[in-house]
Formats: C-alpha cells, structure tokens, sequence
C-alpha cells in the first residue's frame, strides 16, 4: 500500500512539474509587443527627426543646421553603432541638410531619399560631393513610392507630385517630400517645411486621412497647418521643431490656436528639449 501510495505521488509531482514547466514556456514565448521610437530631436532652428523601428532599422529625416545632430545620434545609438539606414532630406535648406554632411563623414549610410532639385548653395554643394564620395545610393523622391522597412514598418512618399530632379523653384519649399510611416493602426505624417499650396494639394488628391502624430509643417510658421488640413489630419499629437527664441516668430501663436482647437497635445523642442514619443502600433505614448 504504501508502495503504491509513493508511486501515485511520484507520478502526480512529475505531472506537477511538466505542468509548471509548460506554464513557464508559455510565458517566456510571449514576447512584449514590438516598440517604435521616433523622437524630434532638440537641434535649434531646423529639423531633426529619428525614427527607430521595432527591428532597430534607424531612418533620419532631416540632420538640422550643425553638428549637433552627431551629438544627439551619440545618445541614442550605442558606441559602436555607426550606421544609418535609411535618410530622407526633405529639401536642401541649411537648416535641414548642414547636419547631414556631418552625419556622412562619421556614420555609414544604406541608402537617400530626396528631391534632387537644383538649389545653388554651399552646404547643398558639400552635401552632394559627400554623398557621391561615400557612394551611398540615392533615390529621387515622387509621390506614390512606397517601402517597407523592415517587418513592421510601411514608408509612403506623398510629396513632391512630379520627378523633380535638376528642376529650379522659386520656392524651394514646393520641392518638399512629404512622408507617412505607418506601424499597426499607428500613422506619423512629417510635413518637412510643406505650405498651405502643398497641403491644399494634397487633400485635392485625397491621400491623406488621420494622423497619430503630425511634424508640423515649416516649423509652425504662418505659411502652413491651415484649418482645412488639420480638420482631416487630426492628429493625436503635434510637433514643432523650433529654436529657442528664434528670430522668425515661430511657432506663430495662430497655429498654436487651431492645434488647441481640435485638441492636438503640442510638443515643442524650444520648450520640451528633445522630444520622443513610442507605439507599439496601438497607442502613442510620451517617454523621456
């Protein structure tokens, strides 16, 4: 009896035991839901975002007007990482491309996004003799490209309409790119320095729709984020890459006015620093 009483118990610890192990199992297979980070980094007057994908795909948009972006890349990438994948100029303003030619003389970069309009200054100059000099390949932005990046992420170019390689504008601004990313039901659109013309274009084309997180369009100057835009757009949250202070009056208190209106929450780098939101393709979250 007391034989079979150990043999019962024996085979009920062993069932026990498989039980536990198979509960551990389980919970060690669920893995957390994939996190994309995408931050406006604090750069002064200019533009500087960085987008990080759940499979550590690292795209850049934009490098500001200085060196200050090689610092900012330092504290988001580790020591050793020295490669950008993927970088999207938006338009060959100082204030958005001086930062990148810093970027090609210390990172190596898969591959460029941009207009490739004819623009005659010396820091879009440095720009093109140091993009061919490290070979990195480049691709001429027109609305309807579309990529993805990676498992998670859908890249669209929306901006400019036409190829507009070798053409000169007597706004620059018209040859803008305009992007979406899109992880889960999550979507960011980043205007770049696009204008009212643009956005009015745009919605007459009827690509866009709502938008998580919207990039301010021109550093929430007067020119751009009319009321129409913003009505369809209705973005979650907003951010404005401005410098402290600046001498251009931006963001203008107008723009401020119609984000409150329809209840965006704003971030702004003047004020807010480096700014850094997170989804998980279910909801946008602020971290620090």
């Amino acid at each position: 009896m007391s034989d079979r009483r150990f043999k019962i118990l024996g085979i009920f610890w062993i069932a026990l035991v498989f039980l536990a192990l198979g509960i551990w199992t389980f919970l060690f297979s669920i893995e957390p839901r994939a996190t994309l980070s995408f931050q406006a980094f604090n750069i002064g007057q200019g533009d500087a975002l960085f987008i990080e994908t759940p499979d550590r795909y690292h795209i850049l948009i934009d490098g500001g007007p200085d060196a200050t972006i090689i610092a900012k890349l330092g504290e988001s990438l580790s020591f050793w990482n020295k490669k950008i994948d993927l970088i999207i100029l938006t338009h060959p303003h100082a204030d958005h491309v001086s930062g990148l030619v810093e970027v090609l003389k210390r990172y190596q970069v898969g591959a460029i996004i941009e207009s490739n309009a004819r623009y005659n200054t010396a820091e879009y100059t440095e720009w093109n003799r140091m993009k061919e000099a490290a070979r990195v390949p480049s691709y001429t932005a027109v609305a309807g490209m579309r990529a993805e990046v990676g498992k998670y992420i859908v890249l669209q170019i929306l901006t400019p309409f036409a190829n507009d390689a070798g053409q000169t504008f007597r706004n620059i601004h018209d040859s803008n790119i305009v992007s979406r990313f899109t992880y889960g039901r999550e979507m960011f659109l980043l205007m770049g320095d696009a204008e009212e013309s643009m956005e009015q274009a745009l919605l007459a084309r009827g690509v866009l729709g709502p938008a998580a997180v919207l990039k301010v369009g021109h550093h929430g100057s007067q020119t751009s984020t009319s009321q129409g835009f913003l009505d369809l757009v209705h973005p979650a949250a907003a951010v404005i890459s401005v410098g402290e202070k600046n001498t251009y009056g931006h963001p203008r208190q107008e723009v401020l006015d119609r984000l409150s209106a329809i209840g965006a929450k704003v971030f702004r780098t003047d004020q807010d620093g480096d700014v850094r939101l997170t989804t998980d393709g279910l909801s946008i979250v602020e971290s620090r």
